[in-house]
């Protein structure tokens, strides 16, 4: 007696099999991304604009605080008023307090979700200085802005995405110069590995 493979939704549908006893299929299939945006209404962008007061100044904080992971895709970079060479770093890790940070909201990709991402998102001039105590992460990701006064934004997409499970920290930081003001859009959603 023969399989057979029904739809699952009680309408009667089943799968076919060819002589070579092959399933016939015309399959949809979509990103990773498109799924966790369109069916959960969990990616969102976080975009703002800093300048830092000084090399090595940290200028933003992100922190995941929803039970699920936290996926980053990747960045988008734009720079005005660069004086001389310098970079983006980005460091997993850090914990510890923020000086004068102002708060973040990220925008859902889904317009129609009405959720909003669970975390705290910071932004600052300088928000490693003053009574802050903000250390301990570990360098991952640089990007070297040489010879650039104005750099149209530009995306990068990580090789592989950055995780941030529950009460993980990424920030960014200015290294070099510490001139110009820095555009960033980080692009992330919210899923775990078995969805």
């Amino acid at each position: 007696m023969g399989l057979t493979i029904e739809d699952g939704k009680g309408r009667g549908n089943q799968a076919g099999v060819t002589s070579d006893k092959r399933l016939t299929v015309d399959a949809i299939s979509s990103s990773i991304e498109h799924h966790v945006n369109h069916h959960n209404g969990e990616a969102y962008n976080l975009t703002f604009n800093q300048s830092p007061t000084a090399a090595d100044d940290c200028i933003m904080y992100f922190l995941n605080t929803d039970e699920k992971d936290l996926l980053i895709e990747g960045i988008t970079i734009g720079v005005t008023n660069c004086t001389a060479d310098d970079s983006i770093y980005l460091k997993l890790g850090d914990s510890g307090t923020r000086n004068s940070a102002t708060t973040l909201t990220p925008v859902n990709m889904n317009a129609g979700s009405g959720k909003s991402a669970a975390g705290t998102f910071e932004k600052g001039a300088d928000l490693d200085g003053g009574a802050a105590t903000l250390t301990g992460g570990n360098e991952f990701n640089r990007f070297v802005m040489a010879g650039v006064t104005d750099l149209v934004s530009k995306h990068y997409n990580f090789v592989q995405d950055v995780i941030l499970p529950k009460n993980r920290v990424l920030t960014a930081w200015v290294g070099g110069s510490a001139s110009g003001t820095w555009y960033i859009t980080i692009h992330f959603n919210y899923h775990n590995a078995e969805e």
